[in-house]
């Protein structure tokens, strides 16, 4: 192995633990009962409150003040025929990837069935 191919392997590797520590990284906070955990992303990755009805109906209305803004950001592209051409052809295309992976799920547990679950390990 040459000493360029050492160097850039052992820097793979570097790069490999410092992925899957930011894979693991969370950040924790926590304010008057409400307690969030992000991701290394920045991502909201759980959010826990002492009244979680609250919550969700707080994200209810969000969702339902939404729904216009979107409708009407979509609204001159919905109403030309190239998109709702692309569209269906797209939701054809979504069924019939779904409807393939189903099978495929269907004929793999069919097969490991006999064997019981001790067969998928």
């Amino acid at each position: 192995m040459t000493w360029r191919r050492k160097h850039f392997d052992s820097l793979g590797v570097k790069v490999r633990r410092a992925q899957l520590a930011l894979e693991r990284a969370r950040g924790v906070g926590e304010v008057n009962g409400v307690r969030v955990v992000v991701d290394a992303n920045c991502h909201l990755v759980a959010v826990s409150v002492q009244d979680e009805e609250a919550l969700l109906a707080a994200y209810r209305a969000a969702l339902q003040d939404l729904a216009p803004q979107l409708d009407e950001a979509m609204r001159e592209v919905r109403a030309d025929s190239r998109f709702t051409s692309v569209s269906a052809r797209t939701e054809v295309d979504s069924a019939r990837l779904e409807a393939e992976r189903r099978q495929c799920a269907e004929e793999y547990f069919d097969s490991v069935r006999p064997y019981g679950l001790e067969g998928l390990w």
